[in-house]
């Protein structure tokens, strides 16, 4: 999830753009690590709308696609300022991809390692990973995917045909949720169970390997389809990061930002009253309202760190959105180990109880001494959070970057 250039040489970094970076993973971490998934347990602003609609939550993922974007600006300068492509440049960007998209699937391998190694009654063979229902697509699996194309587009098509291909996109995207599957309504065929995103996904992927194989949760979240729109959230971001280059680090700068974000986050909201704002399908008014939030939050830390020069205040950001590969992975890999490990709890009636590591660490930490199950779930993710902050902490005292 880095966005490190593809180029030979690396041009300075923004701190705006890392802190930024930073706050996205900081509430990526928040909303995948609460105490408890049961429905009621979590304030509404850290879960995912139902279907239509939006919470901050939702902002997340667009966002570090956003941010992506933004570095590509930085990464590929030397390009658009005429110098040679160099053909290694087409190596990094591939293998990067693959990178990504493997991160992605190993960490549903490593769930199921786990839950192989942890059952006695399971003997380690083909079978019993159940290849059958391995989800293949997901957040890393999509970055990896949006990187792709949208590396390629800013290396060989100049902003003019880049904002045809970006309009082409969501108003395609549109038209194909709007009139496909030929036999449905229109309201229809924006139903979980009736959008043509899942009828592609079913048709290319299997049922059995999208997400929950495509029963409770009716929509692959991260479909084939609905990855199309996502690469105009990375083209917006990139933009963005063409007009600080432009313009320069300044309060000019800021306040193009804050304005011309809030007209695409209510442009963007306005076609939501047609084409629903949905995180799931991806929506085109989904990409422009959550592209204009962005604008405004870079603006914003634009402002405050790079042209203020609060740059302390940056810091604690900083130190996440360096190393956000790292956090985002290692902490969904902790969590599933925790899930794993079994432990026992004494329950209310004094009767021993079997649980996972994180119930054990969650009742003893947390819902021992605190009665608000919201709370409770909230204060886990922020320990969560503090936790890995401390480790990324160390880590950028010794300078260490893991990057892909």
């Amino acid at each position: 999830m880095s966005t490190d250039s593809p180029a030979a040489t690396k041009p300075p970094r923004l701190l705006s753009l890392d802190a930024f970076r930073g706050m996205t993973v900081i509430g990526m971490v928040m909303a995948n690590n609460p105490g408890s998934w049961a429905a009621g347990e979590r304030y509404a602003p850290l879960d995912h709308a139902a279907w239509h609609g939006w919470t901050p939550t939702d902002w997340i993922f667009p966002l570090f696609l956003f941010i992506m974007g933004t570095s590509l600006a930085y990464s590929m300068k030397k390009y658009r300022e005429g110098a040679a492509i160099d053909p290694a440049v087409y190596t990094r960007i591939i293998r990067r991809t693959i990178l990504l998209f493997g991160l992605g699937l190993f960490s549903v391998f490593f769930g199921r390692l786990l839950s192989i190694a942890m059952r006695e009654d399971v003997a380690f063979s083909y079978e019993a990973f159940h290849f059958d229902t391995f989800r293949i697509l997901g957040v890393l699996q999509r970055i990896a995917l949006v990187y792709l194309v949208a590396s390629l587009l800013v290396l060989h098509t100049g902003l003019r045909t880049q904002v045809v291909v970006g309009a082409a996109l969501l108003l395609g995207y549109w038209g194909l949720l709007a009139t496909l599957p030929p036999e449905s309504d229109y309201q229809t065929r924006l139903t979980p169970e009736g959008n043509v995103v899942r009828v592609v996904d079913i048709a290319v992927l299997g049922s059995n390997h999208m997400y929950t194989q495509a029963k409770s949760e009716k929509t692959e979240p991260e479909g084939l389809l609905s990855t199309l729109p996502a690469i105009v959230n990375t083209l917006l971001g990139y933009w963005v990061g063409l007009a600080i280059m432009r313009y320069g680090a300044n309060w000019g700068t800021v306040g193009r930002f804050v304005i011309i974000g809030a007209v695409m986050a209510a442009i963007g909201l306005a076609w939501g009253e047609v084409f629903p704002i949905n995180k799931k399908l991806w929506t085109s008014s989904f990409v422009l309202f959550t592209s204009g939030v962005g604008t405004i939050g870079l603006g914003l830390c634009l402002g405050l760190f790079d042209v203020a020069g609060y740059r302390k205040l940056a810091r604690p950001f900083e130190i996440v959105g360096i190393n956000a590969i790292f956090i985002f992975v290692g902490s969904g890999l902790l969590s599933q180990l925790l899930g794993a490990i079994s432990a026992k709890v004494t329950a209310a009636d004094g009767t021993i109880e079997t649980t996972s590591a994180k119930g054990w660490i969650y009742k003893e930490l947390i819902t021992d001494h605190i009665a608000d199950p919201k709370l409770a779930s909230f204060l886990f993710a922020a320990a969560t959070v503090a936790f890995w902050w401390i480790i990324l902490w160390g880590m950028a005292r010794r300078g260490w970057s893991v990057r892909v």
